[in-house]
């Protein structure tokens, strides 16, 4: 997961220069009306003798080219007092400090990073200006993908501001979740997520977008689920976008609630934007679980007319499920034709036959049955039989209906409806045979 805290970086670099510029001004103020303020005027003094007159002089130049966005002057400026009018450490810590600062607002991310290192290194550097620059040089590494040393850094800015008796800002603290996240330090990353955004919820603010998408992906992958919960419905809440619906009806079908991944699937396909093939398939499988065929029917035939869905034989099968369930045969009927002359599957002239035989063709249920058993693998054999047999039955047909029956009873599945068809067709037989023998015209077995 990247992110880019370059408009971070930008805010954090701008605030503390101009603190700089505030330092470098005390620096350089009046010997006498310094004196007079005591300890104040003490730590003045310190200052104004590790910033000599000609550094100071140099750096109020750089000061005014910064402002004026005279990016390579500044550098120039710059570049010339470190070489020769601030020699001591304090005074270059102050030039690396506008050097970076030149560099990184000239997109010279590499040089910003080397200048910002030489800071860090100077024996003389201020502390404040010191851990300050730890999360400066933190985020140019994490803007180069160089997590190990993002992280590190990150961690000695942490570390200072505890001995200061302080507490990282949730920024940063968000901004080290994702350099451990990078690392593998997954739960480091959840902790500082977490804090980040707890920090910001008690301050009343909203938590960034990138943070709880963090924090959700992290319980993901995780199989936290449940914790992840609350976390979408945050993102969908407070940033709506379809991808979090998507997201939250996988999260649903990962926890087993088929019905609440529906309804956040069924949302996203109401606002038109579900459009990939496994995804209305899935829908459709959806529907189907919680009854609702013809919704199933609707779907897959819209979106195999308008080629959001591919034509191929198991998604005609499926549509042609979708409609016998919905007790619509006749639209089953050319669907499942359609998709038998195309795959040549037994379990497609098996169901098939199933469809013929609801809309009463009992003469081509036999014949998509007997086809259904040449081509073999079938899913159901038992319950083809048992279509065959009712078939035959409906077409006065006995002993072969009966024979259907006796196929199907080495099914356990249907050995029991088995039987009683069986019983039955016996009945009907004799019952035929004795109406027959008192004058009846019957039809005779037609298959």
């Amino acid at each position: 997961m990247r992110s880019s805290p370059g408009r971070y970086i930008i805010s954090h670099l701008a605030a503390f220069f101009f603190a700089a510029l505030a330092t470098l001004s005390c620096a350089v103020a009046d010997d006498d009306k310094a004196a007079k303020k005591s300890q104040y005027a003490s730590a003045l003094t310190r200052k104004r003798q590790a910033v000599g007159r000609l550094c100071a002089v140099k750096l109020e130049a750089a000061q005014e080219v910064i402002a004026a966005q005279q990016w390579s002057r500044a550098e120039q400026v710059l570049n010339a007092a470190a070489g020769k009018h601030c020699t001591t450490s304090f005074e270059k810590s102050q030039v690396w400090n506008y050097l970076g600062y030149v560099y990184f607002s000239r997109q010279n991310y590499q040089q910003a990073l080397a200048t910002y290192l030489k800071l860090i290194d100077e024996p003389e550097v201020e502390r404040k200006m010191k851990v300050s620059t730890f999360n400066t040089v933190a985020q140019l590494y994490f803007q180069r993908e160089d997590y190990t040393n993002a992280a590190g850094f990150l961690e000695r800015w942490m570390e200072a501001l505890t001995v200061d008796g302080q507490t990282g800002d949730p920024p940063t603290k968000a901004l080290l979740a994702q350099a451990y996240y990078q690392l593998g330090r997954k739960q480091a990353s959840l902790r500082y997520v977490g804090e980040a955004i707890n920090d910001y919820q008690a301050k009343g603010k909203l938590p960034p977008e990138s943070w709880w998408s963090l924090q959700s992906l992290l319980y993901f992958e995780q199989q936290q689920y449940r914790l992840a919960l609350p976390v979408l419905k945050q993102l969908i809440t407070h940033y709506p976008r379809y991808r979090y619906w998507h997201q939250l009806g996988g999260l649903y079908g990962e926890l087993g609630e088929d019905m609440e991944r529906l309804v956040a699937t069924e949302i996203i396909y109401l606002a038109g934007a579900l459009k990939k093939e496994r995804e209305l398939v899935s829908l459709a499988y959806l529907y189907l679980g919680a009854n609702t065929p013809y919704q199933a029917a609707k779907i897959l035939d819209t979106a195999i007319n308008n080629g959001s869905i591919g034509s191929a034989g198991g998604h005609l099968e499926l549509l042609g499920l979708a409609w016998q369930q919905a007790g619509e045969g006749k639209r089953a009927r050319p669907v499942l034709e359609k998709a038998a002359t195309l795959s040549g599957q037994g379990n497609i002239y098996a169901q098939l036959a199933s469809v013929y035989l609801d809309i009463g063709d009992s003469a081509s249920a036999v014949a998509a049955a007997l086809n259904a058993i040449d081509k073999g693998e079938l899913k159901k054999p038992g319950f083809l039989q048992l279509v065959l047999g009712n078939a035959q039955l409906n077409l006065h047909c006995y002993d072969h209906a009966a024979k259907a029956f006796e196929q199907a009873g080495k099914y356990r599945a249907v050995a029991t409806k088995a039987r009683q068809w069986a019983d039955y067709t016996q009945v009907e037989e004799e019952r035929v045979k004795d109406l027959r023998a008192a004058g009846a015209d019957l039809p005779a077995c037609s298959a």
